[in-house]
């Protein structure tokens, strides 16, 4: 258990508890079988559109546990310890290895069709 601070604790609180109401189509981390699961919250800024009567066009419903958690997590983001960010794996660093990077040329991969249209 890493050590936090009372301020880097609270956004880490808000961000585990708003982060544990939102759900996607494919679950979300911790799902249990028994376990009742919470509706399912789009990740967009729109819950869902409202066609209205003679108004022209539509009315939107804004998506307020999203935007709840996207602000929890972005505040987690600018607090949370140095040593995480640090020891964050990134393709841009070369930490997964050759296949990410970047230095390498590109291969020339031989078109199968052209090949085959030639030895007719």
């Amino acid at each position: 258990m890493i050590e936090l601070n009372k301020e880097q604790q609270r956004a880490y609180n808000r961000f585990i508890k708003a982060r544990d109401r939102i759900r996607d189509n494919n679950g979300y981390i911790g799902e249990n079988e028994d376990e009742v699961l919470p509706e399912i919250i789009p990740p967009s800024d729109v819950m869902r559109t409202v066609d209205a009567d003679h108004l022209g066009h539509p009315l939107f419903e804004v998506n307020d546990a999203y935007i709840e958690y996207r602000e929890a997590f972005a505040e987690w983001l600018r607090v949370e310890p140095r040593f995480r960010d640090d020891e964050r794996m990134r393709a841009s660093r070369g930490d997964y290895g050759k296949q990410d990077s970047w230095e390498e040329p590109n291969e020339r991969i031989s078109d199968l069709v052209q090949l085959v249209k030639g030895a007719m």
